[in-house]
């Protein structure tokens, strides 16, 4: 949220990582993060804030390079006097893009307490410095995590210590290795006040603005060794060289956060409105060696069936069977190379998943047949929402109900009434695919449906 009236958000969280690859002469490193994005919009309301200190907090404003400025009211409205109720600086400049309202160095967290319980791991209390609220509901005690995890891989996270918030499940990220081979205080500095993070000679030094930790807002700001800037998320971009002036960049949506701010320090500013920060950071001399590191830590990419490669035929809407056929054979009859034929949602009952047309596809299940007679492939679609209505003629539609008595959809905030939303079908539920009830009881379902059409592949439309 950003401002004292704003839309807020619903503490459903999902997450979803980025990266962001850096390069210093001899020295890259990737930088992966997962960040943690509100998705259920609620209408606007209001917040007071409370603070026992905004009428003593005096902000630290020293002289600084403008590209060095991360701005204090990331919200539209800046005013001197709303800037300054936040103990932020206020310095209008005439540069364009140049934040007038900035942070302060005396802002942030200090290190309470720090342990080593090995050579390759270091733990900290961090405890909020005196100050007013960015946006309110500050956190006043955070933790530190960070692991040498290998020799060219750091990691730390940073989190409330007292309440549990929500984290990307790591089932697929290795832990610590057993054997680690580089102590972790030939890599990482924390610096105690301000608290900040220095990965020794490599640049992402965090003591260049506080880190800010508040329910619905959370900050972390970088500087980086040079402006060869790359990734950052999937968006629109004309380049792969980022621009780092003064540039917003969504990161994986391009309208809401979470996002990341590349500024002329050259530095960049990561902001989000839930969760935890939980950074991985890759060291290597070449960008090969980077990302030969990144794929150690998540898994090697499947690779992909060399069918799967070819080309490919789809669209929505012929109609029935017999038209699907009536094209595929007019591209064989022209030698078209086409190793593909899709069918998308009109094959099904009413648009319902795990169901086929038993009048306009009736043959369906022998499809598949037809295409690998000429070493064709055939892929249908399922689409993540599943009716609420019965099949025709008043039938049961059982997938469905199965999935009812497994409790396998999203639910509202008291995590049992199934979230209803509408999409092709009509009123749908939608799968929670975070359930291992969910999971159980989509595989079932789409065992018993290749049992009945077979296929190749699925097309999966991403959810709604």
């Amino acid at each position: 949220m950003l401002g004292a009236f704003a839309k807020s958000r619903l503490s459903l969280l999902d997450s979803f990582p980025f990266q962001i690859l850096f390069q210093s002469h001899s020295t890259l490193l990737l930088v992966y993060s997962f960040i943690l994005l509100n998705l259920i919009p609620i209408p606007p309301f209001c917040i007071v804030l409370f603070s026992e200190i905004t009428d003593t907090f005096v902000p630290t404003c020293p002289s600084m390079p403008l590209g060095e400025r991360v701005d204090c009211f990331p919200d539209s409205g800046a005013s001197q006097e709303i800037c300054q109720e936040r103990g932020c600086c206020w310095s209008p400049r005439d540069e364009s893009n140049v934040p007038w309202c900035f942070f302060p160095t005396n802002y942030g967290y200090t290190v309470e307490s720090q342990e080593t319980p090995n050579s390759y791991a270091i733990k900290a209390k961090l405890t909020r410095m005196e100050s007013p609220p960015l946006f309110g509901q500050h956190i006043k005690e955070l933790a530190i995590d960070a692991e040498m995890q290998t020799k060219n891989r750091l990691r730390f996270k940073i989190y409330d210590p007292n309440n549990k918030r929500f984290e990307v499940p790591h089932e697929h990220i290795l832990s610590l290795n057993p054997t680690p081979s580089s102590p972790i205080n030939n890599t990482l500095q924390i610096t105690q006040k301000p608290f900040g993070l220095t990965p020794k000679g490599m640049g992402f030094d965090t003591r260049m603005a506080p880190i800010v930790f508040e329910d619905q807002y959370i900050q972390l700001s970088a500087k980086l060794p040079s402006h060869n800037i790359y990734g950052l998320g999937e968006h629109v971009h004309r380049q792969y060289r980022h621009d780092t002036n003064w540039r917003t960049w969504p990161i994986f949506t391009r309208d809401a956060f979470p996002n990341g701010v590349n500024t002329p320090a050259p530095a960049v500013t990561y902001r989000t409105i839930g969760g935890v920060l939980d950074f991985y950071i890759f060291f290597g001399d070449t960008p090969e060696q980077v990302v030969h590191e990144f794929l150690e830590l998540i898994g090697k990419p499947v690779i992909p069936a060399y069918w799967s490669l070819g080309f490919q035929l789809s669209r929505w809407n012929y109609g029935n069977l017999s038209i699907v056929k009536e094209t595929v054979e007019r591209n064989r009859a022209v030698d078209l190379p086409y190793d593909i034929q899709y069918t998308d949602i009109d094959y099904m009952e009413d648009k319902k998943d795990f169901t086929y047309d038993k009048v306009k596809f009736a043959e369906l299940p022998q499809f598949a047949e037809f295409l690998h007679e000429k070493g064709q492939k055939y892929i249908l679609i399922l689409d993540p929402a599943i009716a609420t209505s019965k099949r025709v003629g008043d039938a049961l539609y059982e997938s469905y109900d199965r999935g009812t008595a497994k409790n396998a959809w999203v639910t509202e905030a008291d995590g049992v009434t199934p979230l209803i939303g509408e999409v092709w079908p009509g009123e749908a539920v939608f799968p929670d695919y975070t359930s291992q009830a969910c999971i159980d009881w989509w595989v079932d379902e789409y065992e018993r449906f290749y049992r009945e059409v077979k296929h190749d592949a699925l097309w999966i439309v991403s959810q709604f």
